[in-house]
């Protein structure tokens, strides 16, 4: 198993939310609106909507070096943040054949960005020879 880390923060943020009065009609000398302060938690992803902090829930850990596919965006105006936390993440701890495949994926992006792979990428990996396959 290997450790890895997202790269993306993960962030507490409070806010204020928007909220409705009640439905039909309202006698205004009784209402009284209550504010609503809510925290969301999520990987923060940077520069996704002009004057919104971005927030997403789930993210596959085998793209954690190249995101492709993240769960749940969560868009708050920028107005509307109270406070905003970096948080301490856990490791995501990927089994030796998903690293691999994650590995190769690195390789052949590197030769389509006509990069050549480090030798230490191929040899990691490259097959073992068969007789040592047993």
């Amino acid at each position: 198993m290997k450790a890895l880390k997202c790269k993306w923060d993960l962030v507490s943020v409070h806010w204020t939310d928007a909220f409705d009065g009640e439905n039909g009609w309202t006698d205004i000398k009784d209402y009284k609106p209550f504010p609503r302060t809510v925290v969301t938690v999520g990987w923060l992803w940077k520069d996704c909507l002009e004057g919104h902090v971005t927030l997403v829930t789930s993210y596959f850990p085998d793209e954690i070096e190249n995101m492709k596919t993240v769960g749940m965006p969560t868009h708050i105006p920028n107005g509307m943040v109270i406070s905003q936390t970096v948080l301490k993440q856990a490791s995501v701890f990927l089994p030796e054949a998903q690293v691999k495949e994650l590995q190769v994926e690195q390789m052949l992006s590197a030769f389509s960005q006509r990069n050549q792979p480090s030798l230490e990428i191929l040899q990691n990996v490259a097959s073992p020879p068969s007789h040592l396959r047993e």
